[in-house]
């Protein structure tokens, strides 16, 4: 591997004097003089000194630890640029792009210093304490690069050409060297205190499979770091793997710019490449982390919480994302619902209140509640939307053909969103919920004031063949056993709730049964009460 096709590094030039501002003391000296209560000023001067250091010439292991003294503080500033980025949902606003491409911009950087500490030091023999050196620029590499693939993840765009294939080309320039395997030390607060290329590498294949257009923006940090933990689960190998006879192997095409992916073990031994061009994911024995499962998901946390359960310890997985993960790393792709077949336009409303309303006023004519989006394929709407921040993973929308009334509506969850040009034009697909829902209003069974009931949406499903009723509501402070008063059309009856399930970002669904609605008992008649003489009148 000569030269990178995606980091490209700039002209060098020599500069005595500025070699001196990039010594140890002096950076030390600058670091401790950062603005870093003004993340905006500091990110800007962080920006000018990278862009500096990486356009002087430099002796390789000087770059290399000057790097390694910037990299804490980088860490910090590009966690606080994707918190920011996570504060919405899509489109995003013109601002979030702004930070979106000074994010990309830093990762690509610092990258691009990693990077030419290891082309100076391939290009010649070095000796063993360089060669040490050569290991840790190749891993900040490839987690440089990983860096940029996870931005781009989050902000649902599609990763930049060249960017794969720089990754496969720096994992075989290791093997090369000898240096895949080499431990490298990780700063404070990793999962774990070493990593080598290889697991990088790993880390950034496995997260690329978790099919990332179905996870939410704060998950992708949350994923990764898990398969930090689960990493030497997974191995890279030559040659297919022979799991059980399994159907699907997962193989890296390392002279192609693509990421890993699972392909038909037949359609692997019509493919004219040479064994020497391609690697196999071996993930056959993903299945045993299925009986540890506790170890790594939280009894109380759900995917589409709006709520941090563990803020200060190590956060886990919810249930749902960790079967979520496991399917994927199956080769099952997930799949939304096909409702779109006749590639007509749609009308969408987003969230439970807007349904509501459209279901409950029956001559509303919707105009300021609905878009109309267009079928994009048999599974997927588009929709150019004028509004930021409209829909996430996990946003409870509903829809109906444009020749419908507008009650009659299919209640559905995003479950995929795409971007393909970074622009406001989202691409995205939909799990049904219920195929009717009918508008309903609740409240506690003990409250008194009706015009204090709260909306919620009512359908009926059949399981086993048998048809039970099911409740969709915004309150997370609702368990199972609970008993509320139900309004329904002129109906007016108690229900218990069962079956908790969190079916979308601040949206829990419940099976719900009427039940009979009792009198309160009366206080018994005590002794003095039962003696005592009624009135004469009769």
């Amino acid at each position: 591997m000569k030269n990178s096709f995606f980091l490209v590094i700039p002209e060098q030039h020599k500069n005595a004097q500025q070699l001196l501002s990039f010594s140890e003391s002096a950076l030390r000296q600058w670091l401790s003089q950062l603005p870093t209560a003004n993340p905006a000023l500091a990110t800007r001067l962080f920006q000018d000194l990278l862009l500096a250091m990486i356009a002087v010439e430099m002796p390789p292991v000087d770059r290399l630890n000057a790097l390694e003294l910037l990299r804490p503080q980088f860490l910090n500033i590009e966690d606080y640029l994707r918190s920011r980025l996570m504060q919405t949902g899509f489109p995003k606003s013109e601002n979030d792009k702004k930070i979106f491409f000074v994010l990309v911009a830093l990762e690509k950087q610092l990258a691009i210093g990693y990077w030419s500490v290891v082309r100076d030091m391939t290009r010649r023999e070095v000796g063993w304490l360089q060669a040490r050196s050569l290991a840790q620029a190749m891993q900040r590499t490839v987690k440089g690069l990983s860096s940029i693939v996870i931005s781009h993840y989050m902000m649902g765009y599609p990763v930049p050409d060249w960017i794969w294939f720089d990754l496969h080309a720096l994992y075989k320039l290791a093997q090369k060297q000898g240096k895949h395997d080499a431990k490298v030390a990780e700063p404070a607060g990793m999962t774990n205190k070493t990593s080598t290329v290889e697991d990088s590498y790993k880390q950034i294949l496995l997260l690329s499979l978790s099919y990332p257009l179905g996870l939410m923006q704060k998950e992708f940090l949350l994923v990764y770091g898990f398969i930090e933990k689960i990493g030497d689960v997974v191995q890279l190998a030559k040659q297919a793997p022979n799991a059980d006879g399994a159907s699907l192997q997962c193989v890296i095409l390392l002279d192609e710019d693509l990421p890993p992916m699972f392909t038909a073990a037949a359609s692997l031994k019509q493919d004219q490449r040479s064994e020497a061009e391609r690697l196999y994911l071996d993930v056959s024995r993903l299945p045993k982390i299925v009986k540890h499962s506790d170890k790594y998901c939280g009894k109380d946390d759900v995917r589409f919480s709006s709520l941090d359960l563990h803020p200060d310890a190590d956060p886990k997985l919810s249930s749902e994302l960790f079967d979520y993960l496991m399917q994927r790393w199956r080769g099952l792709e997930p799949q939304g619902t096909a409702l779109f077949a006749d590639r007509l336009d749609r009308y969408l409303a987003i969230g439970l209140d807007a349904t509501h309303e459209l279901q409950d006023n029956r001559q509303c004519l919707a105009s300021s509640l609905e878009l109309r989006v267009e079928s994009y394929s048999e599974r997927a709407l588009s929709c150019s939307f004028d509004h930021e921040g409209v829909l996430s993973i996990g946003s409870l929308v509903s829809f109906r053909r444009t020749d419908a009334l507008p009650h009659q509506r299919t209640l559905a969850v995003v479950c995929k969103i795409q971007i393909p040009k970074q622009d406001k034009k989202l691409i995205f697909e939909l799990f049904v919920v219920a195929t009717q829902p009918y508008p309903v209003k609740y409240q506690d069974i003990h409250a008194t004031d009706p015009d204090e009931s709260q909306k919620a949406l009512l359908y009926a499903s059949k399981v086993d063949g048998e048809e039970r009723s099911y409740i969709v509501l915004a309150s997370f402070m609702i368990k199972d056993g609970d008993i509320l008063r139900l309004y329904m059309a002129q109906e007016v009856f108690p229900i218990i709730l069962n079956g908790r399930k969190n079916i979308g970002l601040g949206y829990w669904q419940f099976e719900c049964r009427r039940i009979l609605e009792t009198l309160p008992d009366l206080p018994a008649p005590n002794k003095s009460q039962a003696q005592a003489r009624g009135f004469d009148f009769t």
